[in-house]
């Protein structure tokens, strides 16, 4: 299979799981890549450096404890879905290679953006039915 059309299927999976937690996906790209198992794509390669690695592990931490507090959650749902649409145009670009900068942008944008997006609202949805059944309590299983 073409390397672009297999990182562009790379770059979409990373933004959908953007979606559901922004900050893994971010982390998984600069610890694939410190690796020598991803390449990135041009003028994305701050996100194998240590600096990189230092705030996207901090982050992971914090969002998946925030994730447990039961009215921590719904409030951080408000900031994630934003965070998670740039998240999910990063992870896109940072990944889609042998490709015209212009059209990976575009990808990124339209296709990374609105994927991320998107599955953030279902899960955040979701989430928001969970404190109302459950008084927040079925939230971390969810």
């Amino acid at each position: 299979m073409d390397q672009s059309i297999v990182s562009v299927f790379l770059g979409l999976g990373l933004s959908a799981a953007t979606g559901f937690r922004v900050f893994v996906p971010l982390l998984i790209i600069n610890l694939a890549s410190r690796g020598g198992f991803l390449e990135l794509s041009p003028k994305f390669g701050w996100m194998a450096s240590s600096e990189a690695l230092v705030a996207f592990g901090a982050a992971t931490v914090l969002e998946i404890v925030a994730y447990y507090v039961p009215w921590l959650d719904n409030l951080l749902d408000t900031v994630a879905t934003p965070a998670a649409v740039v998240a999910g145009m990063v992870a896109t670009a940072s990944v889609v290679t042998g490709m015209d900068p212009v059209l990976r942008v575009i990808l990124a944008i339209i296709a990374g953006g609105g994927l991320a997006g998107a599955v953030q609202m279902t899960t955040a949805g979701g989430r928001q039915i969970s404190s109302v059944a459950t008084a927040g309590l079925g939230n971390p299983i969810l």
